[in-house]
């Protein structure tokens, strides 16, 4: 399979079908249940904890890759998650950039970051603009 294939994958089976099983075939055996993998200390326990906290935010998610660059063992790719939202009328569409360095055919380090202040404005728990707010040095507060 081809680091293309295995990337699509991780998006499709992992992501946007939430099959936690495929971890066992993604990832590779060097990582434990304490190592570090995109910011999570047990990946194998909390990765499936984000996805399902994503899929309740959002609702299904679907994934299209915009950009895939492989270079050895690593690859970088730039998709675009979308939504109908979790009231399926409510469409989302967030960015992000996944950096994997794969060990043979399963992955042993990942970098990722989207768009989350995106996500949040689109979801309504950030006012609109928000960004823009505090790039202009004036604070978010909440009463």
């Amino acid at each position: 399979m081809s680091k293309r294939e295995l990337v699509e994958r991780w998006f499709g089976d992992f992501w946007e079908r939430g099959d936690f099983s495929a971890l066992d075939t993604l990832l590779a055996p060097s990582l434990d249940t304490n190592d570090l993998l995109d910011g999570l200390t047990t990946p194998r326990r909390d990765f499936p904890q984000l996805v399902e906290i994503i899929h309740q935010l959002i609702g299904k998610p679907r994934i299209e890759i915009l950009l895939f660059l492989e270079d050895g063992d690593w690859t970088t790719t730039r998709y675009v998650m979308r939504s109908d939202g979790p009231d399926g009328g409510t469409p989302l569409s967030v960015e992000g950039i996944t950096l994997i360095r794969f060990e043979g055919d399963k992955i042993a380090e990942l970098s990722s970051k989207f768009d989350s202040f995106t996500l949040f404005e689109q979801l309504g728990q950030l006012p609109p603009e928000a960004l823009v707010a505090c790039l202009s040095g004036n604070s978010l507060t909440w009463a």
